[in-house]
This record gives C-alpha cells, sequence and structure tokens, in this order.
C-alpha cells in the first residue's frame, strides 16, 4: 500500500488496476486517456500522434486501436515500452533531445495531436515537484510550437496543481481556442495530479 499527499492510503492493486489486466493494458492509466476521450472525442481514423512519456504503453495501446491501420503514432520515453503494436514506433530517448528534424519524428510532423502522461520523479516538496512537473509540460508545448503540432491540433499532458499552476494555465490558454483542466475517476485519491487539454491549438505566437 501506498499514500497519497493527504496521507490516504490507496491500494496499486484496486478496480482500475484489475480492470487493465482484464483488458489487456499494461497499465491502469489507459483508462484516464479513455475517460478524456469520452468526453472531449480525441481521436479519429488515420490520425498521427506524438506520445511523449509513453512507458509503459497502455496510451499507446488505447490510441492505437482508436487511430487504426492507417494512423501512425510515435512514442518517446526514457524507459523501454512493454508494447508491440502494428501502428506504434517507440524510441528510448528523452523528450529534450527531441526536435522537429530528429530523423524518425520529420516524416511525420506536423502530428494530429501530442499527448503526454509523462511526470519527474517527486520529493514530497510541493512546490518543487509542482515546478519539475509544470517545466516537463512547457518543454513539450514548446515541441509542439516549434513544428510537431497541426495547427488545429490537439495537446494533452499530465502535470501537478499546486503553487504556479494559475500563471501556467493562464500561458497554456492562449495557445488553444478551447481548454479544460480534467481531473479523470482513475486518477488516486489525493493525488495533485490533473491533465490540461488543449484543443484547436492555434499555431505558433508569431508566426
Amino acid at each position: 500500500m501506498g499514500k497519497t499527499r493527504k496521507g490516504l492510503r490507496y491500494d496499486p492493486k484496486d478496480a482500475y488496476f484489475k480492470r487493465a489486466k482484464q483488458e489487456g493494458f499494461v497499465a491502469r492509466s489507459a483508462f484516464k486517456l479513455e475517460e478524456m476521450d469520452q468526453r472531449w472525442k480525441f481521436f479519429r481514423p488515420g490520425m498521427t500522434i506524438l506520445d511523449l512519456g509513453c512507458a509503459p504503453g497502455s496510451w499507446l495501446q488505447y490510441a492505437s486501436k482508436k487511430v487504426g491501420a492507417k494512423g501512425h503514432l510515435v512514442g518517446i520515453d526514457i524507459d523501454p515500452v512493454r508494447v508491440d503494436l502494428a501502428n506504434v514506433e517507440t524510441y528510448v530517448m528523452s523528450l529534450y533531445d527531441v526536435s522537429v528534424e530528429t530523423p524518425f519524428i520529420k516524416p511525420w510532423a506536423p502530428f494530429d495531436m501530442i499527448q503526454s502522461d509523462a511526470m519527474v520523479k517527486t520529493v514530497g516538496i510541493p512546490e518543487s515537484d509542482v515546478a519539475k512537473s509544470i517545466a516537463l509540460v512547457e518543454a513539450s508545448l514548446k515541441l509542439a510550437e516549434s513544428g510537431l503540432l497541426k495547427v488545429g491540433g490537439s495537446f494533452v499532458a499530465k502535470v501537478f496543481e499546486g503553487p504556479g499552476f494559475s500563471d501556467f494555465y493562464v500561458d497554456f490558454k492562449r495557445k488553444f481556442k478551447r481548454n479544460y483542466v480534467s481531473k479523470p475517476e482513475a486518477i488516486r485519491q489525493g493525488s495533485r495530479e490533473v491533465y490540461i487539454v488543449g484543443l484547436e491549438y492555434k499555431g505558433a505566437i508569431g508566426s
């Protein structure tokens, strides 16, 4: 058993864990993406998607089915991915090393969607954990603005709420026509974790 920030205990083998095993997902996080997709209808057949922080691969599994055989996903993570899917290719590397000129990225850019379940290692100090999580999402947004996300495209990423989040979200909202903060039911009780959703990307400022 682990603890959340409120000291509440959670069972790592809870109902979502068991459901993931039953449905063939490598992690319970697939249901966070599923819930958001049911609300905002992210996916359509034939889409191209860049998945940042993709390990162990449950978001790739879910999105792979949604985009179908004509769609394509490129996944990036510092850890190996545990899935093998025909319309998915994955690479072990840091998102900080990715650019529009990366050889395996360039043929697919710009993407219809960037999705990120990436998260930093926490130290239990709210100010530090939140700041590092925001910095990670800002790095993902810079990739979007560098030419990796199509105008009109979608962006969804995990981040921690806390000191500095409000200012970050104000800036985030300038980049998309529609913006949301989501806390899917599969997030463990007491967690600071939320997802920011940006729909209809406006394009890089000044472009």
